[in-house]
């Protein structure tokens, strides 16, 4: 078996250099001119001549030349060109174009005609479908650009008006000093409090960027309401605070502080421990300046309170 494999194999090629040495040589009119592996437009390229590359016509295939590929080592390898892209070279040296003179095809040795697999018409037909699609776009961009036109619209206004660009992403870059400002809706629970009661709460922190994932500063955040006249306040007078972005091209994060806090009822002020912990999302609108809508809970322990307090807002940051 071996010996008969090795037998065809050898009959192969000597029958290809056979058709190569009657080959007749041709010569590419365009640059860039497709030699193709099967002899339909949809084929992969192989190869490539540029203008006036020659390169050697085995046979003819309808309206294709099976060729030689130019540039390969080893045992041969054919392709297939666009009769009307290379001139056949007479004897005396002059190209006869394939286009203009299509009985000089019959000089070359025709082989059988090649029928296109189900793959291959598949293949064209989506291909045929998608150059439909971009056919159609073509012609409404340029009906759009001539009824602009009319209209005495500029055509780049119009062209914009009916081909929207996508906007670029903002990158979730972060890093150097960063700085957040939130003000909002606050809720305050204390044990001297009856009830729920809401007022206005805000907060600031600044700090520095340890990696594009872990944000470390200082911070505060506070709850004011005026019940009858008495201030009540409660909150973090400053702490130590953390931001964590659990993904690092997502703006996500978790945040979370703990130091010193205070109660204050009437002016009567008390202090004690504080913490925070809170999550929010980073917006970007610029490529360092993001809108954070943010949710915290605080919790301030003094030797005669306790309070909590939720808050809602919107803030901004700057990395």
């Amino acid at each position: 078996m071996k010996r008969i494999f090795s037998t065809l194999l050898g009959a192969s090629c000597l029958a290809l250099a056979a058709n190569s040495a009657f080959a007749q040589t041709a010569r590419a009119r365009i640059a860039d001119t497709p030699i193709r592996a099967e002899a339909n437009l949809t084929s992969a390229t192989v190869a490539t001549l540029r203008e006036g590359d020659s390169v050697d016509v085995i046979d003819a295939q309808g309206s294709w030349y099976r060729v030689l590929v130019p540039g390969i080592q080893g045992k041969p390898q054919v392709g297939y060109v666009m009769a009307r892209l290379i001139d056949i070279v007479e004897a005396d040296g002059s190209a006869q174009r394939s286009a203009d003179a299509p009985a000089n095809r019959a000089a070359v040795a025709r082989g059988p005609q090649i029928p296109p697999t189900a793959a291959q018409i598949q293949q064209q037909h989506a291909k045929a479908t998608a150059r439909q699609q971009a056919l159609k776009s073509e012609v409404d961009a340029l009906q759009a650009r001539l009824d602009a036109l009319q209209n005495g619209q500029p055509i780049g206004q119009g062209e914009t008006s009916q081909v929207p660009q996508p906007a670029a992403p903002r990158l979730q870059t972060r890093e150097g000093v960063w700085f957040n400002a939130g003000f909002g809706l606050g809720t305050l629970s204390c044990i001297e409090c009856d009830g729920w009661l809401n007022g206005l709460s805000g907060g600031l922190s600044v700090g520095r960027t340890m990696s594009d994932r872990l944000l470390l500063g200082v911070g505060t955040t506070g709850f004011y309401k005026s019940v009858l006249g008495i201030g009540l306040s409660a909150g973090s007078v400053a702490d130590a605070r953390l931001r964590f972005y659990p993904v690092r091209t997502s703006g996500f994060f978790i945040t979370g502080g703990m130091g010193l806090g205070s109660v204050s009822i009437a002016n009567e002020r008390e202090y004690g421990l504080s913490t925070v912990l809170g999550l929010g999302w980073d917006v970007r609108v610029r490529r360092n300046l993001s809108l954070t809508p943010f949710w915290n809970g605080i919790g301030v322990v003094t030797s005669n309170a306790n309070a909590s307090v939720g808050q809602i807002g919107l803030g901004i940051t700057v990395h």
